[in-house]
C-alpha cells in the first residue's frame, strides 16, 4: 500500500501523485458524501498499487520461501519493515480514537490490535463511529502475511497471477449470491483480484503487450464503464450479478490507469501527478488517511456540544465550511506525524536491509 523511498528502484513519482489522488477522493467521499458514490475507488487503488510495489520487492530481494539463499532472513526483515512501516502509526491512530473516544475501538480493542478490523466490521454488519475506514489497514497486513507465501507456490509466471484475478472475482460472485451481496469487499479474499493485478503489472512492465493495453483512451472507457456500473447498483441492496460486475470493472480501471502512468509518465506530468503540493499529499497520504475520519467525528462533537441550535449545526457542518476548517488541522497533524513519526521510522527501518 505505500511507497517505497525515493532510493528504491520501484519508486515512481507518478505514483506517489497517485496515491495523492487516492487518498483525496476517500476524504471527499467520507467529509462530504458527493451525489456520485465512489466507494471502493480509493482503497482499490491503493490495493493495486500494493501489489505492484510489494511484488517488486519480494522478487528482488528474495524475501520468499525457497529463494536462494538465507530466504528466512529476508522473508523476517520483509515482515519487520512492513510492521515499521505501518503499525506505530496504526496504533498512534488507535490510541486517538480510544482518547476521543470512539467506542467501537474501547469495546472491541482486540480486534483492531491484531489485524481483524475488517471482519469485525463486516461480522457487525456496521461502520462503527469514525473507524469504518480501517478495514483496509487490516486487510493490507493479511495482505502482508499472505503474499510472499502465495508468491513462491505461483512463480515468476503470468498465468497464475491472471488465475488469482480470476479467483478474487470468483469469490465476491459466490460469496454474495451464497452469503450476503453487501460489505463483501472487506474480506481479503475478495480483494486478491486488485493486489495480483498489481503483481500482473509488476511481471508485465516494459512488455509490448501492455503497452498497447495501458492507454489513454483505454483508461478513459475503463472508467466510464465502472461509473455506468457503480450507477446501476443504485442506492438499495446489491445483487450477486451487481457485485460482481462493479468489481471487476473497478479492478481493470485501475489497472488500466497505473499501467498507462507507468509506460507514460508524460501523462503523469500533465495531469499535475508531480506537482510538489500533490507530492507533498502523496507522500503523507497514510497519516492523512487515517486521521482523517476521527477528525471529522471529533469536529462533529464539538460543534454539537457548542452549537445550540440546528442551524448553526448545519452550518458548521456543510461542506465548504469543513474543507475550510478541517483541511489545515488534517495537513498540520499529517504534517506534524511525518516529522516526529513517520520520518525517524522510515529511518530506522532502513537500517534492516532487505537486499
Amino acid at each position: 500500500m505505500f511507497l517505497s523511498p525515493p532510493s528504491s528502484p520501484a519508486y515512481c513519482r507518478e505514483l506517489t501523485g497517485l496515491r495523492a489522488l487516492a487518498v483525496s477522493i476517500v476524504l471527499v467521499q467520507h467529509w462530504l458524501q458527493p451525489f456520485f458514490p465512489f466507494g471502493e475507488l480509493g482503497p482499490s487503488l491503493f490495493f493495486v498499487l500494493s501489489g505492484y510495489l510489494v511484488t517488486g520487492i519480494i522478487w528482488r530481494s528474495g524475501a520468499y520461501p525457497g529463494a536462494p539463499g538465507a530466504w528466512g532472513r529476508r522473508l523476517g526483515i520483509f515482515y519487520l519493515r512492513r510492521v515499521l512501516r505501518i503499525v506505530p502509526l496504526y496504533y498512534l491512530t488507535l490510541l486517538g480514537c480510544a482518547l476521543l473516544p470512539l467506542a467501537t475501538v474501547r469495546e472491541h480493542p482486540v480486534w483492531f490490535l491484531l489485524p481483524t478490523a475488517n471482519l469485525l466490521i463486516y461480522k457487525s454488519h456496521g461502520w462503527g463511529d469514525g473507524i469504518g475506514h480501517l478495514w483496509t489497514i487490516a486487510v493490507e497486513l493479511q495482505f502482508y502475511l499472505l503474499w510472499p507465501w502465495l508468491l513462491a507456490g505461483l512463480g515468476r509466471r503470468l498465468m497464475p497471477l491472471l488465475l488469482v484475478v480470476a479467483a478474487g472475482w470468483a469469490f465476491r460472485g459466490v460469496w454474495a449470491a451464497l452469503v450476503r451481496p453487501d460489505m463483501v469487499h472487506l474480506l481479503l479474499p475478495s480483494n486478491l483480484d486488485l493486489f495480483a493485478l498489481g503483481a500482473v503489472l509488476c511481471q508485465a512492465q516494459g512488455r509490448a503487450w501492455l503497452s498497447r493495453v495501458a492507454q489513454g483512451r483505454y483508461v478513459l472507457l475503463a472508467w466510464l464503464c465502472w461509473a455506468a456500473l457503480r450507477l446501476w447498483t443504485g442506492p438499495g441492496g446489491w445483487t450477486s450479478s451487481q457485485v460482481l460486475a462493479q468489481s471487476i470493472g473497478l479492478a481493470l480501471a485501475d489497472g488500466l490507469t497505473i499501467g498507462w502512468l507507468l509506460h507514460n509518465p508524460g501523462a503523469g506530468r500533465r495531469l499535475g501527478l508531480v506537482h510538489p503540493v500533490v507530492q507533498w499529499v502523496g507522500q503523507r497520504s497514510y497519516s492523512l488517511y487515517l486521521y482523517h475520519l476521527p477528525l471529522l467525528v471529533f469536529w462533529q462533537r464539538l460543534v454539537y456540544h457548542f452549537s445550540e441550535s440546528a442551524e448553526q449545526r448545519r452550518f458548521f457542518m456543510q461542506p465548504l465550511m469543513l474543507l475550510l476548517l478541517l483541511v489545515p488541522v488534517l495537513a498540520l497533524l499529517s504534517a506534524l506525524s511525518w516529522r516526529w513519526v513517520e520520518s525517524p521510522l522510515a529511518r530506522f527501518k532502513n537500517r534492516f536491509s532487505i537486499e
